[in-house]
């Protein structure tokens, strides 16, 4: 058998089964069977006999032994049975047990022939019920345009396995969840037959690649799944055997793969979970493998294992994320503002937002700690509302000056938020040049184009928007000119060696002069000396803000301040 048939886990016979006693063999299953069938078959003989003989209606209940027969042994069973059926209740059997009057013979083979006749007419019926459950079941465990087994085929196999794995003294295994980050820049430029056959070929070179027993499934549309022995006795070199079928995985993707002539290479990210011997629960080892994968994806690393320890920081986000919508209804949370200042006047000409939280103890919660989580859930849509409505709020209310506030990704890319903005704004009173949105590079990279046309119906409501950490991402310079933004603003890491590093200060110089060439109004946050001021006012930046100037501030310090500067 090759490599890419062949398996180490149990091979799944038919649908039909019985699952009642998984402790026994194949043959001691069918001796159980058969005795069942027997006990049937007497108690029938015996419920015939003692309600008087064949001449009553009793002598049916022998259709259900052989009915039995019929569906664990197909036409056999059904031929045995309905001729043992016959012969029991036949030419011994009474037809009135009172009055000791025997059947004809007539009688008695016309009532095996009829038992037959049900018997191999039941054995049909069921011969294409089983098929038709075999099609169904091969439809659902075998994705038809790769041929590799489904999400389902791995359910299947794991209660096997893990079934095996509490009975006997199998090796180890080990499951690897791998997906293919760019499958679907794939299928939008070249199609979905294109992206199908990219999965099939990867999934074909693994397997090729992988010399211990294993086995590729589909797992989701750019996701496979790899279920494989690791023979060890000590669990790091089990784990170091994990990590060598990532390997294989991960160079597998980064080799050319060529499809309708147009090379592709697949980029590769993994969480993989090693089966221990108390596992019982196929969804669990799934959930484990992928809990290691979402960590890998989430800190920007092609490959993670397992640890017990991700659980307990999955737990302490829920509590988190639970605590900020509880934060939310409780108006614990406030908007700080931090000066922003114009450099050809000196003048204080608006502020950026910033999302401050107070416990129930009057404690701040640092931003840091609860934003990314927020960022990631689907709470940073009421999240970013309220700041919205805060800023608004304060705007009016207090006659501030223009103030920006941040969009994180998922922001931009819910089209509700961004067709409520207006509305939101004007229930308010007040108009859109008055807020600025500052966007992430992140955004722009995740979807293009629908970032571009976020941006667009921003600035046709009357916005203005900016990028924010200008230079921290992968292809700023790209997107510059395709998208209708007013503003960027250049991110604090290149301010920090300004006062003493020339090359500091080229890249500075050469970001603002080419945004000033695309007509952006340039920020430089991060401010913090007299002589950073200086340098960046020289090299052309129109605002800039930090703690040089002032730090976030509450809303009463914050107009304290701008007023000492009026």
């Amino acid at each position: 058998m090759n490599r890419e048939s062949s398996s180490y886990l149990p091979t799944f016979n038919s649908i039909w089964h019985s699952q009642k006693w998984p402790q026994m063999s194949e043959f001691a299953r069918s001796i159980s069977r058969l005795l069942f069938i027997v006990i049937f078959f007497a108690a029938g003989t015996w419920v015939v006999y003692f309600t008087g003989g064949t001449g009553y209606a009793y002598p049916y209940v022998i259709l259900l032994p052989i009915l039995l027969s019929t569906v664990w042994f197909g036409l056999p069973g059904a031929i045995l049975g309905a001729v043992a059926g016959g012969l029991l209740i036949g030419p011994l059997m009474p037809l009135n047990v009172s009055t000791d009057t025997y059947q004809s013979t007539d009688n008695w083979l016309a009532r095996i022939a009829f038992f037959l006749l049900i018997g191999v007419f039941s054995a049909g019926i069921f011969q294409s019920l089983r098929l038709a459950n075999q099609r169904h079941l091969h439809a659902l465990e075998i994705d038809h345009k790769t041929g590799l087994g489904t999400q389902a085929a791995l359910n299947r196999d794991l209660k096997r396995l893990l079934r095996r794995t509490s009975q006997d003294n199998p090796p180890s295994s080990a499951i690897l969840l791998v997906r293919m980050q760019d499958l679907w820049e794939i299928l939008q430029s070249m199609g979905a037959d294109t992206a199908e056959q990219v999965v099939k070929d990867l999934a074909k070179q693994i397997t090729q690649n992988i010399e211990i027993p294993h086995q590729v499934y589909r797992f989701s549309k750019s996701e496979l799944a790899i279920l494989f022995s690791v023979e060890s006795q000590e669990e790091v070199d089990r784990q170091e055997k994990v990590g060598a079928v990532f390997d294989i995985a991960k160079r597998v993707g980064e080799e050319e793969t060529v499809v309708k002539g147009i090379p592709f290479r697949v980029q590769i990210v993994a969480g993989s979970y090693l089966i221990r011997d108390n596992d019982q629960n196929p969804e669990i080892v799934i959930n484990r493998a992928r809990t290691g994968l979402s960590v890998a994806i989430e800190n920007n690393v092609p490959y993670r294992r397992y640890d017990p320890m991700f659980d307990q920081k999955t737990a302490e986000r829920v509590q988190l994320i639970a605590r900020v919508r509880d934060g939310l209804v409780k108006q614990q949370f406030q908007l700080f503002y931090q000066p922003k200042i114009c450099m050809r006047t000196g003048r204080h000409v608006g502020s950026e937002a910033l999302l401050r939280w107070f416990d129930q103890d009057n404690r701040m919660v640092m931003p840091g700690l609860f934003m990314p989580k927020v960022e990631s859930t689907s709470l940073i849509d009421p999240v970013t509302r309220f700041v919205i409505a805060k800023a608004c709020e304060n705007i009016k209310s207090h006659n501030l000056m223009s103030v920006s506030i941040n969009f994180a990704i998922d922001n931009l890319m819910n089209s509700a938020l961004i067709e409520d903005l207006g509305r939101i704004v004007a229930s308010y009173g007040v108009s859109p040049e008055s807020l600025e949105i500052e966007i992430t590079e992140g955004a722009l990279i995740r979807d293009p184009e629908q970032a571009k046309t976020a941006v667009r119906s921003l600035r046709d409501q009357g916005f203005k928007v900016s990028l924010d950490d200008f230079g921290t991402g992968y292809s700023s310079f790209q997107y510059l000119t395709h998208l209708p933004l007013s503003g960027l603003k250049i991110d604090r890491a290149f301010v920090e060696n300004l006062e003493t590093s020339a090359d500091a200060r080229t890249i500075m110089e050469s970001m603002i002069s080419m945004a000033k060439a695309l007509k952006l109004e340039v920020t430089v946050e991060g401010i913090e000396t007299e002589e950073q001021r200086k340098i960046v006012t020289d090299l052309g930046a129109d605002l800039v803000q930090g703690f040089h100037y002032s730090r976030p501030l509450p809303l009463t310090e914050y107009q304290q301040w701008a007023k000492a500067r009026s």
